[in-house]
């Protein structure tokens, strides 16, 4: 058997090089073929996990790997709808007085390490998660929760504080994802490297900085559209690639078989016959400045306000994204995302008005400060390119690169910096990001300030059902924020998933986060027996 490679860049936002495109060949049409089970896929990724555990993981990109290894209580598409027939609830019901959610949960379902799945471990999972010891990234969108009642061993129940129409699309994200309890009992602080979910596929392996290495769960409960069962593949092998270079090169000349185009390449690829190509608009933030508004000189609104009016985007998008990504016309709900507003008033390149507001801001001659980065190939030489800007206005600004993990906990919970030069994964319900970065007690809320009025349009968006009411608060919170200059976009990333045709099922690879799900995922294989 012959093994496919298959590369993945962080949501496509990292550039690379590689040369010119190569002569165009004849390619087999794989269309009219039926799946096929088997085949061991080597998936490539820029990143190490910070935890394979949902819960507990601080990187947007360690979905790369945990969604392979669990389901959630419910799941949606790309529409955001909830979708019975992938999730571990088959049905739910809402009530409204007292406010409650009951969910009738999917039987014969078991995890990894063969603890049954039930109404029992949804409600260990979910009390898990509001334990403040846990340190649950994901707590703060979850705190709506007052209590679970096991009605049943198949049916749960949530009691809430009060209405959660932004709950059934949390639960499709990390909230809403289901750990063996048995498993977590008997790991404690090691159960993030040996995980147990009800996920198409197990951990077999982990060598952190090199490879995690996943084999078929044979008892996975989901079935395709023909009733054929999930997943396709016996084995994946995630390996930790971060070199740009040596990811265009092997995609070319076949050695790995599906990747995240490095924007730099795009164009060749697009022009080579033996490749397709799948698209997704805004799949995530590829340029962003997140503040410490409490960590001095950037507890200064103005000086905050100096730097982002010094920032010439255009320019980053041309010289780091060769003009393949998008201007971000908006806050942090992308190109995509219903709460995305492109007439919200933001931020624009005017060096004029920057200086103005260093004036305003005490400090007419500049100031000095550090931004810490992570070492993605594209955010370091972004973060060069803005050192030079902010330069021309008479800012300084002093970087420090770590790794994802140390530069996310750094800034996030050790508070050791006043800016984050970051990307951002996609999250078209607009409550993950409303709960954990903006709410005063959020994960991703550097300095836990006391913020009433955003704490209030946070729990009320998060609340309401209707979308179109939702809508208004999120816009209102968007606007704040970016007056605020606390979180500011500059850069949308697009997202090009790239692979020859006898990768199958491509079209399925991105879900409602842009992230891979390869439960789908199929190869036709030379000489592959029928099956």
């Amino acid at each position: 058997m012959k093994h496919l490679f298959f590369v993945i860049t962080c949501c496509g936002f990292l550039a690379g090089c590689g040369g010119p495109a190569e002569p165009k060949s004849e390619v087999p049409s794989y269309a009219h073929l039926s799946p096929k089970h088997g085949g061991h896929l080597r998936v490539g990724y820029a990143i190490d996990p910070t935890s394979l555990d949902a819960v507990l993981g601080r990187s947007g990109g360690d979905a790369y790997y945990w969604r392979q290894i669990f389901d959630q209580l419910i799941d949606v598409n790309r529409d955001l709808e909830p979708q019975p027939d992938i999730s571990l609830a088959t049905s739910w019901d809402i009530a409204e007085d007292p406010d409650s959610i009951t969910f009738h949960l999917r039987e014969g379902v078991v995890f990894h390490d063969g603890t049954p799945f039930n109404a029992a471990a949804v409600k260990a999972n979910v009390e898990r998660i509001l334990d403040p010891k846990t340190l649950a990234t994901p707590r703060a969108s979850m705190t709506v929760i007052e209590s679970v009642d096991v009605l049943d061993e198949h049916t749960v129940r949530f009691n809430l504080k009060g209405p959660w129409g932004a709950g059934l699309n949390m639960l499709a994200d990390r909230g809403g994802v289901m750990s063996s309890p048995t498993r977590i009992e008997a790991l404690g602080r090691d159960y993030g490297w040996d995980p147990a979910g009800t996920g198409p596929y197990k951990v077999h392996d982990v060598i952190l900085g090199t490879k995690v290495h996943l084999v078929r769960n044979e008892n996975y409960w989901g079935r395709d559209e023909d009733g054929h069962p999930l997943p396709y593949l016996d084995e994946i092998t995630i390996r930790v690639i971060s070199d740009q270079t040596v990811l265009s090169s092997a995609l070319r000349t076949g050695e790995i078989d599906v990747a995240y185009l490095p924007y730099k390449d795009i164009t060749a690829f697009q022009r080579d016959d033996r490749f397709q190509i799948e698209t997704m608009g805004g799949g995530g933030i590829a340029m962003l400045f997140s503040f410490n508004v409490e960590f001095p000189p950037l507890d200064n609104i103005h000086l905050r306000q100096a730097i982002v009016h010094a920032i010439r985007p255009d320019v980053i998008n041309k010289a780091i994204f060769f003009e393949q990504a998008m201007l971000a016309d908006s806050g942090m709900w992308p190109t995509g995302a219903w709460a995305h507003d492109p007439d919200v008033r933001r931020p624009s390149f005017d060096p004029e008005l920057a200086r103005e507001y260093l004036k305003k801001g005490g400090m007419p001659d500049g100031f000095e400060f550090t931004a810490v980065t992570n070492n993605s190939p594209v955010l370091v030489p972004i973060a060069e390119m803005v050192r030079a800007m902010l330069k021309d206005v008479g800012i300084t600004m002093d970087i420090e690169v770590l790794a994802t993990g140390p530069a996310t906990e750094g800034f996030f919970q050790g508070r050791r910096y006043g800016m984050y030069l970051t990307s951002w994964s996609r999250y078209p319900e607009p409550d993950w990001l409303a709960s954990l970065a903006y709410k005063s007690d959020g994960f991703y809320n550097a300095a836990n300030a006391e913020r009433p009025d955003l704490d209030a349009l946070v729990s009320l968006g998060a609340s309401l059902y209707d979308t179109d009411a939702r809508r208004e608060v999120y816009h209102e919170l968007n606007q704040k924020v970016l007056d605020d200059a606390w979180f500011v976009p500059f850069v949308y990333a697009v997202t090009y998933a790239a692979a020859p045709k006898r990768v199958q099922n491509l079209d399925r690879l991105m879900g409602w986060d842009a992230k891979m799900n390869l439960r789908e995922i199929w190869l036709e294989r030379e000489n592959a027996p029928v099956e």
